[in-house]
């Protein structure tokens, strides 16, 4: 995930250092996006924070994008929005500007917002016929302030229509007493992106060392596919502390929070969606029984069985494997279960083990590690299975097939950050995922890794395709291009369920729903080669 950092704090702490100093600085912390100030009338005094049109164009936007930070949202200073719409239409169109943010007026008074609301829906609406859009950016003041049962800056919005949007600052929120994480899901359609600030005993701190509750407005932010940015105004060491912000963010990224999980089954044909259970906390990666019609899937790291006729659950024996995750595969008799077991001792960790379907002694696959299985071929013979190795002084991710049994494993692909191997019915084939050609995309290769041919080629990033048992079709996860890098798959997201012809035509759109991670790691489909299980979820913070 792409985190960012707005420049009122850093460039008002940093002045007198050269600006591209400052931007390889906040590159080297982890910033990947920057939010400037951008004033449309004389801001001498300010000139270092507050940028005119003219110097932002010419110096600024060069100088970011050389050290690699994106600009798409500005804060925006204005005396009259309708009459600067020129200005702000030629940083839309010129400098690639989509989101332009204001505050609320110092006056919060009923008859000035209402005075507000005209300007920012009037200029709004002008602004969306050049593709950007008008964001409020919360202050302490207008969520302390409150008008008729709600804060300020909600009656504003709510004045306004829906027409202009929220950048919701969870620390100012938090330092004008409100709950930020409730205050979050009630504005959660309007809201476009979050900035992180944080507080405590009244004093602004480094973010993540105060009282804010980082994870409840990251998994919120995550959820809704928004921006979040450090929003660090005053510090002793502004980069120590923006490295810190953003390393405890990058800490979150595969973080779980307390969930709810639904069991679906879902017609491809119909559409229709039938949730079998719930289950309180995180189950992952459901294989669908053909012989029993029952369900595998693990949760806090053991492989459980499912049975909806008795909606009965019971734990398998996998012995040592008690650290089994969400890449579990069962052979083609339904004799033997795989899975892929972590090692929490020696870092990122992860190797394939074997036992019978019932429970049993686990015997070893892949004493290279980390492996993570994905497939096991028709004919019982081979196993195929994404894997991490140091290849010319560089960690690679690729494909491996090995013997089912055990043996010497075999590299298939080299290039691009490559998962998800599955053999087709026939075996002729294994369907992965790659990064090879830019975003993670849907292939196809022969089973010895010749072949390779793309199959999706969208603005998406797409895993796991799972192939039907007859053959024909092919359902994958679909995540939105900029809501994680393409080598990520992430839990606690909006998400999309994809189908296409095994040829790789008639895509279509199945479902949208809340899950990621853990929704649809490996094949379930059933064997009527027309309905496919997943699992969804629901996040869950104490009141």
């Amino acid at each position: 995930m792409n985190f960012g950092i707005q420049l009122w704090g850093v460039m008002t702490s940093q002045k007198g250092r050269e600006a591209k100093d400052i931007f390889r600085e906040l590159r080297d912390a982890g910033a990947v996006f920057a939010e400037p100030c951008i004033a449309l009338f004389p801001f001498p005094d300010l000139s270092h924070v507050f940028w005119s049109p003219e110097a932002f164009h010419d110096r600024y936007l060069p100088l970011l994008k050389e050290n690699g930070l994106d600009v798409i949202s500005v804060h925006l200073a204005s005396q009259n929005l309708l009459q600067d719409l020129p200005l702000i239409r030629r940083l839309a169109e010129a400098d690639g500007i989509r989101q332009f943010i204001v505050k609320s007026p110092q006056d919060l008074s009923k008859a000035s917002l209402q005075r507000a609301a005209i300007e920012y829906t009037s200029a709004a609406d002008k602004m969306r016929e050049f593709g950007a859009e008008l964001l409020l950016h919360n202050e302490r003041d207008d969520v302390k302030t409150m008008i008729d049962g709600r804060c300020a800056c909600e009656y504003l919005l709510d004045l306004c229509l829906g027409r202009v949007g929220l950048q919701a600052d969870a620390g100012w929120i938090m330092a004008a007493g409100m709950n930020p994480e409730a205050f979050l899901w009630r504005n959660k359609d309007r809201i476009r992106s979050v900035h992180y600030k944080d507080f405590r005993n009244g004093k602004e701190t480094a973010v993540g060392t105060g009282d804010l509750p980082m994870e409840a407005v990251f998994q919120f932010a995550r959820a809704h596919g928004l921006s979040q940015l450090l929003d660090q105004d005053g510090s002793p060491d502004m980069m120590a502390d923006i490295r810190g912000g953003i390393q405890k963010l990058q800490g979150m990224i595969q973080c779980r929070p307390s969930s709810v999980s639904y069991l679906n089954v879902l017609d491809t044909e119909t559409g229709k969606i039938e949730t079998l259970r719930s289950f309180d906390g995180v189950i992952e990666a459901p294989n669908w029984k053909k012989d029993s019609n029952t369900f595998l899937y693990n949760a806090n790291g053991r492989i459980f069985e499912y049975d909806p006729a008795g909606d009965t659950v019971n734990e398998i024996d996998s012995g040592e494997c008690d650290a089994c995750n969400n890449d579990h595969v069962l052979s083609p008799d339904e004799k033997r279960l795989g899975v892929s077991h972590m090692t929490f001792t020696e870092g990122f960790s992860s190797r394939i083990y074997t036992f019978p379907v019932g429970g049993g002694t686990p015997k070893l696959i892949t004493p290279n590690s980390p492996s993570f299985l994905h497939g096991w071929s028709p004919d019982g013979k081979e196993l195929s299975y994404c894997a991490f190795r140091e290849i010319g002084g560089k960690r690679e991710v690729d494909i491996y097939t090995i013997p089912a049994e055990g043996g010497e494993e075999k590299r298939l692909t080299d290039g691009g950050f490559n998962d998800g191997p599955e053999y087709s019915p026939d075996g002729e084939y294994i369907w992965f995922n790659s990064t090879r050609s830019g975003l993670m995309q849907v292939w196809r290769m022969r089973r010895d890794g010749s072949e390779r041919t793309q199959m999706t080629d969208n603005e998406r990033n797409n895993w796991f395709p799972h192939i039907s048992p007859d053959g024909q079709k092919v359902v994958y996860l679909s995540y939105r291009k900029g809501d994680l890098n393409p080598d990520e798959h992430l839990p606690n997201m909006e998400v999309e369920l994809w189908k296409m012809n095994a040829d790789g035509s008639s895509k279509e759109k199945l479902a949208t729903f809340f899950g990621g991670q853990g929704s649809i790691n490996v094949n379930s489909w059933a064997s009527d080669s027309r309905r496919i299980a997943f699992i969804s979820y629901e996040v869950v913070f104490p009141a």
